[in-house]
C-alpha cells in the first residue's frame, strides 16, 4: 500500500479490512481483558500473571471474543492463500489455548498448544517469504510437532538471514523471564503476561505486513 493510502483503497489487498480489524483485536486483546476486569470490579488492578489467566474474567467475552477473532484471522488467511497454509495450524493452536484451561487436568494440553503457537510461529517468521512450502492444511498439522527442527535443517540459510523476525517473538519470553528471575519488581511478577502480549503483537503485525506483500506479489492470480 502506498504511503497515505486509505483503508479499502488498495485493489490488490482484497481482505485488508478483515486483516486490519482482526489484527487490531489480537494486539488489543490483553488490554481489553485487563481493563474489563478493572471495570467489573470498580478498582485499579495490576494485570494478571498471564493472558490465559483471564479465562474466568466476569465479562467472559473480553477473553473469548478477541482470541476467537484471532483464530479466524489465521484460519481464513491460511485457507484462502495456498502459500499461507501454516496459518490454519496456527489458528488450531490458538483454539487449543482457548478451549483447554491453564489450570486443572487440561493444563498440559493448554501449554502444549500455547508453546506450539509461539514457537512454531516464531520459526515460521524466519522462513516466511518464498521458502514456505505449499502444503495442504492437513500436512501442516501433521508436520507441526517437528516443524522447528525441520526448518532448522531444511532452511538454515533463511533462518540465519531472517533470525531477527523469529527473535522478535521469542526474545520477550527470554528477556522478561530473566528479569523475573532477577527479581524485576512489578513487571517481573507479571512477566509472562507482558511477554505474551509483546510476542502476540509482533507475530500479528508481521502477519499483517506479509498479507499485504502477498496480495501484491500475487495480484491477478487465482486463490487456492
Amino acid at each position: 500500500m502506498k504511503s497515505g493510502a486509505l483503508l479499502n483503497n488498495d485493489p490488490d489487498w482484497e481482505y485488508q479490512s478483515f486483516d486490519f480489524t482482526a489484527s487490531a483485536a489480537c494486539v488489543c486483546a490483553p488490554a481489553i481483558m485487563w481493563i474489563t476486569e478493572m471495570v467489573d470490579r470498580g478498582e485499579l488492578l495490576a494485570p494478571r500473571n498471564s493472558i490465559s489467566s483471564y479465562h474466568d474474567v466476569l465479562t467472559a467475552g473480553a477473553f473469548f471474543i478477541p482470541l476467537t477473532i484471532a483464530v479466524m484471522l489465521f484460519v481464513v488467511n491460511g485457507w484462502i492463500y495456498a502459500g499461507h497454509r501454516i496459518h490454519v495450524a496456527m489458528g488450531a493452536y490458538l483454539l487449543g489455548v482457548i478451549v483447554f484451561d491453564h489450570v486443572g487436568r487440561t493444563r498440559p494440553l493448554h501449554f502444549v498448544f500455547a508453546g506450539a503457537f509461539f514457537v512454531v510461529g516464531a520459526f515460521l517468521e524466519a522462513v516466511r517469504d518464498d521458502d514456505v512450502p505449499n502444503w495442504s492444511p492437513r500436512k501442516w498439522m501433521l508436520m507441526a510437532p517437528i516443524l522447528p527442527g525441520w526448518i532448522l535443517l531444511a532452511r538454515w540459510n533463511r533462518v540465519k538471514q531472517q533470525a531477527w523476525r523469529a527473535g522478535g517473538i521469542l526474545l520477550p519470553f527470554a528477556a522478561l523471564g530473566l528479569l523475573a528471575w532477577a527479581g524485576g519488581g512489578w513487571i517481573g511478577e507479571r512477566w509472562l503476561f507482558f511477554a505474551e502480549w509483546i510476542a502476540l503483537s509482533v507475530l500479528v503485525l508481521n502477519y499483517l505486513r506479509d498479507a499485504r506483500n502477498h496480495a501484491h506479489k500475487n495480484a491477478g492470480l487465482p486463490m487456492a
